[in-house]
């Protein structure tokens, strides 16, 4: 038991020693949540401008393409449709532009009429987007992109300019391809984290770039992630956000749709990614090191604690659970030997020796002044008990209570003082010894049957403060049956005496007697026989004979001439 309190206490101060430098945790926690944060932010405004970059590159590649292809469409030779002449100066040009992978020279069937470099799917050049949107519209004009078989790398970003004739109808078109792969180049490039990426798709998210290769996970002529296309589709303006790509790796994305004009649809959409983890790494690096800092301090501060607090503090405080257990036992007389140590825990321990001075002379007091107590209790010849006015429980009863009925103490009173009892007695006087506060109020007389012994007692109730703090009921109960037994013998006397004289006095009064028959009336308005009335009316009764008169008059032949009866012969 002394072991597991120690333990426990000594796991309480190390908690302590742990809550001491969790500001600092807290803290430095969020330190590293606000460097991420700021990380990620300046992240986000990287491959912002990144891609920014790139839609600027674009629009210069389309820019200098629309002016090349306007230029070319004027030159008389292109104009004219001079076959030989249109080499040499598509040639010449295209020379000087590594980016452009062909330039073209076709007529309004399609027919490819000059070619410089290799037209992807040359089959099909008239039906070509770009192609057909220049014939339409008369003016300059982009496409779809050209995917090469395999092997032949990256896109192709087609435009196109029609060739009109001096009347300004359309009569050839002018087309340029101009491959994606210069994306690589930039400078940004070799600063880019591990597994970033730069990369282009067309108006309907189909992948057309991206940069380093990753064929397995992201295809080139493949749609890009739904999630991550649904977000740009939908902005179709400039954007960032956060989100998993299709190689399943948590990236921040920044993508810029591009248009030949502000009214136009985008052709075409520029995408760069950071992988979130590698933004944040440094702050995770910071992070990990500040723990462990922290956790090593933790433990440093633990073990001194456990060697130096062990001597100075845990030892003090067990020795004064020791003593208070020996006090909760009753022995007062133990003493810890840290009462001479300076300091708080000396203190504390002289105060817990002179607190159980104290309470061992209280106690001795208490035990002298409970034995007088009962003692008085004693000698008293009436029934003498004390209860709990909440649980009931009999807290004491004296000696001549005991021997009346039994003892109590312990027991519940309405159990074990009153008999038939299965709830509270609701002649139960508690409710009128306390006042509406809870504090006592003079007492109450009464007189009551027990029901238990079957005496009559004349009590006197009242609520008192016991040792341990609670208010009690005290009843002090002394046996006047006698006296209430003659009491109830003579009040039956009198009422026996009272209804006698009343029948009696009622004979004495004036009856209402027939002339005649001699019937009386009663109260009712009834008329009676006199000796029915008389019999009802008092404690007399009737025996019926003849007087001598009456013999003579209805038994003459017994009767002689005296009034005698007859002698027979």
């Amino acid at each position: 038991m002394h072991f597991f309190n120690f333990g426990s206490l000594n796991r309480r101060l190390a908690l302590l020693v742990i809550l001491s430098v969790l500001p600092a945790m807290i803290v430095m926690v969020y330190s590293n949540i606000e460097q991420r944060r700021h990380l990620i932010e300046d992240a986000k405004k990287d491959v912002s401008r990144l891609t920014n970059a790139m839609a600027v590159e674009q629009q210069k590649t389309i820019i200098a393409a629309r002016q090349i292809l306007s230029t070319l469409s004027a030159i008389p030779e292109i104009r004219d449709l001079d076959i030989p002449r249109s080499r040499e100066i598509l040639t010449s040009v295209r020379r000087h532009y590594s980016q452009y992978i062909y330039m073209a020279l076709t007529d309004l069937n399609g027919e490819i009429l000059v070619e410089s470099g290799s037209y992807p799917d040359a089959d099909r050049a008239g039906g070509f987007r770009h192609n057909k949107e220049a014939l339409a519209r008369r003016k300059f004009s982009v496409g779809e992109f050209i995917i090469p078989g395999p092997g032949d790398g990256a896109a192709v970003f087609s435009c196109a300019n029609p060739v009109l004739d001096k009347s300004g109808q359309p009569k050839a078109v002018l087309s340029i391809g101009i491959s994606l792969s210069g994306f690589a180049t930039f400078d940004l490039v070799p600063t880019l984290p591990e597994r970033s990426f730069l990369a282009v798709t067309d108006h309907r998210g189909i992948r057309l770039y991206y940069y380093p290769p990753q064929q397995a996970t992201n295809p080139i002529a493949r749609p890009i992630n739904p999630g991550n296309w649904a977000i740009a589709d939908r902005k179709r303006k400039p954007g960032i956000f956060m989100s998993k790509g299709s190689d399943g790796i948590n990236r921040i994305f920044a993508f810029e749709p591009l248009r030949i004009s502000a009214d136009e649809e985008p052709y075409m959409y520029v995408w760069a990614g950071l992988p979130e983890t590698d933004v944040v790494a440094q702050a995770n690096i910071s992070l990990a090191r500040n723990l462990f800092l922290i956790v090593l301090s933790i433990l440093l501060a633990t073990f001194i604690f456990r060697v130096i607090g062990k001597r100075t503090i845990l030892a003090p405080i067990q020795a004064l659970v020791d003593l208070t257990e020996k006090y909760g036992r009753g022995n007062f007389t133990a003493r810890s030997k840290f009462e001479k140590q300076s300091g708080e825990f000396g203190s504390l321990t002289k105060a817990f020796h002179n607190m159980a001075q104290t309470l061992h002379w209280t106690q001795k007091e208490l035990r002298e002044n409970e034995a007088r107590f009962r003692h008085l209790m004693d000698s008293v010849d009436a029934l003498v008990y004390v209860a709990d006015m909440d649980t009931h429980e009999v807290l004491f009863i004296n000696a001549y209570g005991k021997k009346l009925l039994g003892e109590a103490t312990g027991k519940i009173c309405w159990q074990t003082i009153q008999s038939g009892q299965e709830v509270p007695c609701d002649f139960c006087t508690n409710k009128d010894l306390l006042d509406e506060n809870g504090k006592p109020v003079d007492g109450c007389t009464w007189e009551f049957k027990n029901t238990a012994t079957g005496k009559w007692f004349h009590i006197r109730d009242r609520a008192i403060t016991w040792p341990d703090g609670r208010i009690v009921r005290l009843e002090v109960a002394t046996d006047i049956t006698e006296r209430k037994e003659n009491e109830l013998a003579k009040d039956a006397l009198i009422e026996e005496l009272e209804k006698a004289l009343s029948e009696i006095k009622k004979l004495r009064g004036i009856l209402p007697i027939c002339s005649f028959c001699k019937k009386i009336r009663d109260d009712k308005g009834y008329w009676n026989q006199v000796e029915v009335y008389i019999k009802e009316h008092s404690e007399a009764d009737f025996s019926h004979s003849l007087c001598p008169d009456c013999a003579k008059v209805h038994y003459p032949e017994y009767m002689d001439a005296n009034g005698k009866i007859r002698k027979s012969k």
